[in-house]
């Protein structure tokens, strides 16, 4: 469960960092994007990070087969942005929680701005207290795309939240930061984050079947240039020393990022 200097922590997280998010990100894209790549080498940075987002809600909804018949609860769903992606590119219908009232007041904006035949909610709550609304409708899919990164210490809790609001054959789409370094604070030793092979122990212990696992960091790494970029042409110096701290704990080895796809048992 957390506790309420946890919640209060990942909500200013957001607060504090919303206006640089919408000038590098653009508005809405909290997660990271989808590239193309020769070798090693992204070959189309230039889409620019909000199409390079939605290309990664296709892709994971792709390898989550998600269709019109996919009922979604996307936890930790920020802005709203791929939940109301996923909606718009499935025909699925969404369930959005998260935490932060001003992240849905953002979502609700968003959404007010698409047809209305869109099938999407949004809730305010906390993963670990799921209103009725939420709980009471069975999903076939649980979406979870970085949001589990704040809450690294409660990952097995968070994997059973989403274990417990599946259907049996239903299917957990995750893409989520890992260690051994906790992804924000790169160079303190003493916080970590879970490996790959952690994640992957953990969502099967919790009564799932990994169907895909791929590392995903070449992605992580693209983006993470790309936003790099965006702070030295606004001359930001916090966000400069913060995205090359980031970009070298990348090439090391000591943050990732992980897309796992799993079936409830």
């Amino acid at each position: 469960m957390t506790t309420a200097a946890e919640v209060k922590t990942i909500v200013a997280h957001y607060d504090n960092h919303r206006e640089w998010h919408d000038l590098a990100r653009g508005n809405g894209n909290l997660g990271d994007g989808y590239y193309q790549f020769i070798g090693d080498k992204p070959v189309n940075l230039d889409i620019g990070f909000p199409e390079a987002c939605r290309r990664m809600t296709r892709y994971l909804g792709s390898l989550g087969q998600l269709d019109t018949r996919s009922i979604v609860l996307d936890l930790g769903c920020g802005e709203g942005t791929p939940a109301i992606n996923i909606a718009k590119n499935f025909g699925s219908k969404v369930v959005g929680v998260d935490l932060s009232s001003n992240n849905l007041e953002k979502a609700r904006s968003f959404l007010k701005e698409e047809p209305s035949t869109l099938n999407v909610q949004f809730h305010e709550a906390n993963f670990f207290d799921l209103p009725a609304a939420v709980t009471n409708c069975m999903f076939t899919h649980v979406w979870a795309q970085v949001s589990f990164f704040h809450t690294h210490a409660h990952l097995r809790k968070c994997i059973d939240v989403a274990a417990n609001n599946l259907k049996s054959g239903g299917t957990f789409i995750l893409v989520d930061y890992c260690g051994p370094r906790h992804p924000v604070f790169t160079r303190d030793t003493t916080k970590s984050a879970p490996d790959m092979n952690e994640y992957i122990k953990t969502v099967e212990d919790a009564g799932f079947k990994i169907i895909i696992k791929e590392d995903a960091s070449r992605h992580f790494l693209a983006g993470t240039t790309f936003l790099r970029k965006i702070a030295g042409e606004e001359k930001n110096t916090v966000e400069i020393n913060f995205y090359d701290g980031r970009i070298s704990s990348i090439k090391e080895g000591l943050i990732g990022m992980a897309i796992i796809i799993a079936q409830k048992k």
